[in-house]
């Protein structure tokens, strides 16, 4: 058996926090051959960059791309498959929504942004870094890039980013029009305030966090109950919740628990587990990994290919 990954997270700078939830950082080896990971859909927009031999695509099509070492990815509304082999080190940065609108431009659509052709300097001087395996200061430069950044494109926030700051907080149980009532607007105004400051519509960022919710719930304890669960959530029922897991995943909340029973890690402390549960945003969201074969993840017949959700580790 691989020894377990080396995973970390990192807070950012203070002036950064509005936009950005956290650093993490993951080193991995995996050995002879190649190893699947899956990634489920997720509430924030991931910012990666890259020193590895990996390539990735749809689990559905089975058509894959090598990774570019720099890019700009989320809000997907289906899984990502990533094939890797040989040694591997990420940086990455979990960028709210409204953040990455502000700082790249994105919105929920864009295809995978490779950020070397507009931002070379800076990406290749943090891929370069972390061929080296020199952490500290990949992170350094990361972050003095980002508060650069942010000093020229950072914007106010309006209504759209405090709705949707709401949402984040209710974990996407906040009803649309009350928030739009709460900020002195129309249902219409506030999706149009989402799309142009937020980058996403208000029903889809809502569906993404009580997706990627359930699924950390049942990844830190895969025997959750899933009635009290789907009533704390909003979800009409258990159904109602299968349902959508099955969308945004390409399989059931089940099949997931089963997957996370399977994990190669040791078990959560119960102190930890609680903090984490207790926590806003994801559990740490890399790969499922070396356990994958465990468990074939194959798409569900009849899932929705363009559904939303994210599956994370």
């Amino acid at each position: 058996m691989l020894p377990p990954m080396a995973y970390r997270e990192f807070l950012p700078d203070p002036h950064l926090r509005d936009c950005v939830r956290l650093y993490w950082q993951v080193e991995e080896n995996h050995g002879p051959g190649e190893e699947e990971h899956r990634f489920l859909p997720e509430r924030s927009v991931r910012l990666t960059f890259y020193a590895g031999d990996s390539w990735h695509g749809s689990p559905v099509t089975g058509e894959l791309e090598r990774m570019p070492a720099a890019s700009l990815f989320g809000m997907t509304l289906e899984p990502l498959r990533v094939v890797s082999r040989g040694p591997t080190h990420a940086l990455g940065v979990e960028l709210y929504p409204w953040g990455a609108r502000q700082l790249f431009g994105w919105a929920i659509g864009t295809a995978s942004l490779d950020l070397l052709p507009g931002y070379g300097g800076a990406a290749r001087e943090i891929c370069a870094l972390l061929t080296l395996g020199e952490w500290e200061a990949a992170r350094a430069c990361l972050e003095a890039w980002l508060l650069g950044l942010l000093a020229e494109r950072a914007r106010e926030a309006g209504a759209g980013v405090r709705a949707a700051a709401q949402l984040y907080g209710s974990l996407g149980t906040a009803r649309i029009g009350t928030l739009a009532e709460e900020q002195g607007l129309s249902p219409r105004q506030l999706e149009r305030a989402f799309r142009e400051e937020v980058g996403v519509p208000a029903k889809t960022l809502a569906r993404l966090i009580r997706f990627e919710e359930v699924h950390n719930r049942l990844w830190l304890r895969p025997d959750t109950p899933l009635a009290p669960l789907a009533y704390e959530l909003g979800f009409s029922d258990q159904a109602h919740l299968t349902r959508e897991f099955r969308a945004l995943s390409h399989m059931t909340p089940g099949a997931f628990a089963g997957f996370s029973r399977l994990r190669v890690r040791g078990p959560v402390p119960q102190t930890e587990l609680e903090a984490r549960l207790r926590a806003p945003g994801r559990v740490s969201s890399y790969a499922l990994g070396p356990a994958l074969s465990e468990l074939e993840l194959r798409p569900e017949a009849g899932a929705a290919s363009g559904s939303s959700s994210t599956l994370a580790s």
